[in-house]
This record gives structure tokens, sequence and C-alpha cells, in this order.
């Protein structure tokens, strides 16, 4: 068995071989970024081949043309790497070699890989976030121009047709006037192109069951409910609820030593875009009746609204959980949630 530590770089790839003893059979310090270079590389190596490289690049274009080949591949989580192997020497050989170390000795920290069609679901989504996000810039754009002419809106939507006819209306200086236009332009392209995917999504989630049974959730629709599946992934990949939120990132930090503990904020890591769908999710949740509305007014006033907002969202993540593993909708997670909270009722002592 030959393990092979890869180093992934744009304009080229470091390579290390060695054995399962450790001996250093081959290194190449620039191998060109391509399968028939890599398989140049891998001629003469003893039998059966295993690669390890980080998550970072290109590395799901090489996982899939390696696996195609019949390669086992391992990808590993970036920074936990730099965390278990830290060294004051950084070269491009002694990150080929520190990855093929950590797989020949089975410390390396890998990561769950998502197949080519789901990666596909992923990437259509978190595009169509993106040009929504981008539709949002440019409005807020618009409302600053209009701010700096002291121009006060008199129709709720100001790009609905009301809206548009009254931009229409207003006396604006030159300049102003045709950033006005322009943007109005971009929104219009950038709605057609929304639209577009919005067809697609919508493809997707029409015979999807799971996709159904996740819009009974008040705040989740057809993208929010497929971007919520395309993120998670597998649920059986997920031993608990709260390994799940950690993956979301909605799990503060904990230090707890000399019987002292102190508990910090989320912090960046997780996947952001679960995240983001969860709390985006709950703002419509936090607000209603139900045990999420009610962990945010409980905390609300104690916490402050951002910290309140982070706990209900880790809580819709826990039901979510629950939901996708017994194939509940939210209303039968509620019952079976109520039946769970309820405790038998216990004697009141007497008085002496």
């Amino acid at each position: 068995m030959t393990v092979i530590g890869l180093d992934l770089h744009k304009r080229y790839i470091t390579a290390c071989a060695m054995t399962e003893d450790g001996e250093i059979l081959a290194e190449q310090r620039r191998v060109v970024p391509e399968v028939a270079a890599l398989e140049a590389f891998f001629t003469g190596l003893p039998a059966p081949l295993t690669v390890a490289m980080e998550a970072t690049l290109y590395w799901a274009w090489l996982h899939d043309q390696l696996v195609a080949l019949g390669i086992t591949v391992q990808v590993a989580h970036a920074y936990q790497v730099k965390l278990i192997w830290q060294a004051r020497a950084k070269t491009d050989p002694i990150d080929a070699r520190k990855l093929a170390e950590l797989a020949r000795t089975h410390l390396l920290p890998t990561v769950w890989v998502a197949g080519p069609e789901l990666r596909g679901q992923r990437k259509l989504l978190r595009g169509r976030a993106y040009l929504v996000r981008m539709r949002t810039s440019v409005k807020n754009r618009i409302h600053g121009h209009l701010m700096a002419e002291n121009c006060r809106t008199v129709v709720t939507d100001v790009y609905g047709k009301a809206g548009r006819a009254w931009l229409a209306t207003l006396v604006l200086p030159a300049a102003t006037r045709l950033q006005v236009d322009l943007l109005l332009e971009v929104i219009d392209a950038l709605n057609v192109r929304i639209k577009r995917m919005d067809r697609d999504v919508a493809k997707l989630a029409r015979h999807d069951a799971v996709a159904l049974q996740l819009q009974t959730v008040p705040g989740i629709g057809v993208f929010g409910a497929m971007l919520l599946l395309a993120e998670i992934g597998s649920i059986a990949r997920f031993r608990s609820s709260h390994e799940l939120a950690a993956y979301a990132g909605l799990v503060p930090s904990t230090h707890s030593s000399g019987g002292k503990t102190t508990h910090g904020t989320v912090g960046r890591a997780g996947n952001s875009w679960l995240k983001w769908i969860l709390i985006e999710a709950v703002q419509a949740l936090k607000l209603a009746p139900g045990p999420i509305g009610a962990q945010y007014q409980r905390l609300l006033r104690a916490k402050g609204k951002q910290k309140a907002t982070v706990a209900a969202a880790r809580k819709l993540c826990c039901y979510l959980f629950w939901m996708l593993q017994h194939g509940w909708t939210y209303e039968q997670w509620l019952s079976q949630h109520h039946k769970l909270e309820v405790r038998p009722a216990q004697r009141m002592g007497t008085a002496a």
C-alpha cells in the first residue's frame, strides 16, 4: 500500500508518496494539475494507492477524477490539519509529506464528501442566494441615492408597478437620475435570472417528499427546504441533533478548566449557508406561538436579540434533525415533543 499526499496550488501540485512504514518512495515539487500528469507520478508505486489532500481549490474535481481511476481519496479539513500538525518550517514538500504522514497513521481529519449530484444542487441554490444578495445590494444603493436627495418613499414597494411609476415622476439631478436608471436595469436583469433559477429549484422540489415535509415548518419555503437538504446531505451522518447544530455553527464555544467554565460566541466555524438559512427561517417562528417563539422571548430580555435569535435557530436545527430522522412533519414533531415534555404529576407534601 502507498499513501500519497497532494498539496494543491493554482498552477501546480506538490506530491509525496510513502509506504505504510513511513519510507518515502517518491517526491515531486511541481506536478501539472492534470490527471495525466498525476498518473505518470503514480506509475510504479505499489498498489493499492491512497491519496490525501486538503479541501481547498479544485479538490472536488480532482477527487472525482481520482475516484474514477479506482484510487482511494481522503479529503482533509484544512484548519484541523493545521491544528494537528504545526511546524515552524512550512514549504510545499513539507505540507505534502505532512498529509501523507497523517493518512499513514490514520490521524487525518477527513471530511464527508458530497456526491457530484448534491454538489451540483448546492451550486444552484448558493448561486440563487448570491444573486438575491446582489439584488438587495443594488436596491440599497438606490435607496441611498434617494436619501441623498431627501426623497421620501410614498409607496410600500419601490420596485413594484406603483413604485416604478413614482420613481419615474421624481425630479432628480442628471447624475443621480442616470445612476438610478442604470441600477433599475440591473435589478430587471437580475430578476430574470433569479426567476430562471427558481424554476430549476421548483423542478427539484416537485417530487421530493422530504422537501415537502420541511415546508410544513412556518418560514421555510421551496428554496429554504431545498437548501437545507443540500447543505445537510445525509442525516444519517449525524449521531445527534447537537452534532447537526455544531455543523451549522450554532453551538457556542466552551472553555472549562480548574472548575471554571466560560461560554463564548458561536464563531465562524461550521457551514455558513446552513447557519444563514436557519436564522432566516427562524425570523417567522420566533414571534409566533410555540416552543421556538417561547425560547426566543425568554432569552430576548436577558441575552439580547442576537443571542436569542441564534438560540432559537439552534432549537429549530434540533427539531429539523428529528423531523428528518423520523419522517415527521412539523405538526407531528410538535405533538411528539409535547408528549416528551409532559412530566408525571407528583403529590405535594403535606404540612406537618
